[in-house]
């Protein structure tokens, strides 16, 4: 183990992995930022072998994690876990088991009494919070089911025989969740088969335990990348130090795995969360597995990936930024500005390939990052959506993994707070060249600017835009034309505003000042400027677009315009905004 090493310390397993040699890694993942990454969590306590639960939460967690479930929210989560563990009570599996060969339920089949692939893990928390070791044989006897190579309810999930690398990912990570919580429930005998079969697995072409942690199949461009890396994270942290674990195998696996999650968060994505094939496939690399490997790198090795870099920061917060409110709160990629292949994901919470956007969240933010998802949730209506439906809280779906989510990572008792108040008003991608801006967080009148500048390409791709895209009072538009992106520093304002020229020589400026009377005023001069609303002045044409509030009639006055209580002009080299 070259450059690292294993050790045993009080009966505690620590990888030290501060010495990696990081030869084979993209240049960026060191020149992007300043410091290590990830960071040492202060305070980690390093897992004792054999310890569990590690991954979502700690053994010394437990009673905390039981408090929940006096709480409302509490209440009302395990409610809905119950139901998509056998549809009615949870106090039985699930009657619908699909077999090798068999029938799938149909995608119109809302029923929740199939197994599916979360199942042992909804179990096994059921058993963590009442300390029924019931739960746990509930648990064992579905991991029994995946071994044996019973289906999930998408038969192209299975333990045994997946439906290629990115399928076995997710199941694997999943099911390892179910060995951690169930793990004191089970006879020592049947937790070293289980550690054993995570430890080796290996189903066909790519899906091996090896394979899957070095993301061997496809790119990190691709949407099979995360969710690959992401559950192969999930089963080795999930076993390391664990009596009868070869980790002569599991230490080197881990070190590639740290590297691969480095990877995933600077080749795939980038530094404003953005993926190379759009939103839609985004989704499936960033959260079904991906993001909680990351809470699982804190908790259990005391790994953050999130707080030294913008990059899983905005993997999780971007789908809030870029959403409009005042929307219908179960179809929320109505006010999403989509792009790139796989739409049908975006924001889809009734399935597996988008849901859990909250809960997953909530496992990775900052306090302060919480309090604001927590107000877009109320006031986005999807809370009441969630109530009216009896869907706990953001689980629509039929996977209890999400149940789990939410239950261990929900900011119960916490106030929301206005993301006006917490989050930037723009952000960049500097890997694909997104940019972002949004104005505030109020109603359906929010501005939200955002513009794809290069193209962003994995197996499908995203064509570079040459127009701004702007939603605003429910309407989606185009404005502008933006040839060959931005040059320059990019230098915001603290509430957004920015002046940018473009690559034809053109200027843009995004004014949130309110300075002009409206919410947001938009600028352009040069050839990319649009003819309408155009004023001549100086011997230039500035075209304007009022967003909100009370648009003014801008005029010419000599060498600038006057639009309301701002002015505009040009100095010759670039725009100058008088506020």
């Amino acid at each position: 183990m070259e450059g690292r090493e294993a050790r045993f310390l009080g009966g505690a397993i620590v990888l030290i992995l501060a010495g990696i040699s990081w030869g084979g890694l993209p240049k960026e993942v060191l020149d992007r930022g300043t410091g290590p990454w990830p960071v040492e969590v202060k305070g980690h306590l390093p897992v004792g072998a054999g310890e569990h639960p590690r991954l979502l939460f700690r053994a010394s967690d437990i009673q905390k994690m039981r408090e929940r479930a006096k709480t409302p929210e509490g209440q009302a989560i395990i409610r809905r876990l119950r139901a998509q563990l056998n549809g009615s009570d949870g106090e039985t599996l699930p009657s619908k088991f699909v077999e090798r060969g068999g029938r799938a339920p149909s995608d119109s089949d809302r029923s929740l009494d199939y197994y599916t692939f979360s199942h042992a893990a909804g179990f096994g928390l059921l058993y963590r919070i009442t300390g029924d070791a019931k739960y746990a044989g509930l648990g064992k006897q579905c991991m029994e089911k995946a071994f044996e190579g019973i289906m999930d309810r998408d038969v192209r999930y299975s333990f045994r025989k997946p439906s290629g690398a990115l399928r076995a990912g997710p199941v694997l990570g999943w099911t390892a969740v179910g060995y951690d919580l169930c793990y004191d429930g089970w006879d020592e005998t049947f937790r070293r088969k289980a550690a054993a079969e995570l430890q080796d697995y290996s189903e066909g072409s790519w899906c091996s335990i090896e394979e899957l942690t070095r993301g061997e199949r496809q790119h990190p461009g691709s949407n099979h990348w995360g969710m690959q890396v992401g559950g192969a994270a999930l089963a080795l942290l999930a076993i390391v130090g664990d009596p009868g674990v070869e980790m002569g195998k599991i230490g080197p696996l881990l070190a590639q795995s740290q590297r691969a999650a480095l990877i995933n968060m600077t080749q795939g994505f980038g530094s404003g969360g953005f993926f190379a094939e759009g939103d839609g496939t985004g989704s499936m690399a960033s959260h079904i597995s991906f993001l909680p490997a990351l809470q699982a790198w804190r908790t259990a090795a005391g790994k953050d990936f999130y707080t030294p870099r913008p990059n899983a920061r905005w993997m999780a917060l971007k789908w809030f930024f870029l959403t409009a409110l005042g929307g219908d709160p179960e179809n929320l990629r109505a006010s999403f500005p989509e792009r790139g292949a796989y739409p049908h994901n975006i924001w889809s919470r009734q399935g597996l390939s988008g849901g859990g956007y909250f809960s997953i969240g909530f496992g990775l933010a900052t306090d302060e990052e919480r309090s604001a998802i927590l107000w877009f949730y109320e006031r986005a209506g999807v809370k009441d959506f969630d109530v009216k439906c009896g869907f706990g809280l953001d689980a629509p779906g039929p996977y209890p993994h999400h149940s789990v989510l939410a239950y261990v990572n929900w900011p119960i008792g916490m106030k929301p707070k206005d993301p006006d108040e917490v989050l930037p008003h723009v952000f960049l991608d500097d890997r694909w060249g997104f940019y972002a801006w949004r104005n505030r967080w109020q109603d359906e009148g929010d501005v939200i600017i955002s513009i794809l500048t290069k193209q962003a390409k994995g197996n499908f791709d995203c064509k570079a835009e040459d127009t701004l895209t702007i939603q605003a009072g429910r309407e989606k538009r185009r404005w502008g034309k933006i040839k060959g992106g931005f040059k320059g520093e990019f230098l915001p304002a603290s509430d957004g505003s920015t002046i940018l020229e473009t690559g034809d020589g053109s200027w843009l400026a995004i004014d949130f000042s309110k300075a002009s009377g409206a919410d947001a005023m938009l600028l352009m001069t040069g050839p990319g400027a649009p003819a309408e609303g155009a004023v001549e002045a100086g011997g230039r044409r500035f075209a304007f677009l009022f967003l909100g509030g009370r648009a003014p009639a801008p005029k010419a006055e000599g060498e600038r315009v006057v639009a309301g209580g701002q002015t505009v002009r040009f100095d010759g080299k670039r725009i100058i905004l008088g506020r």
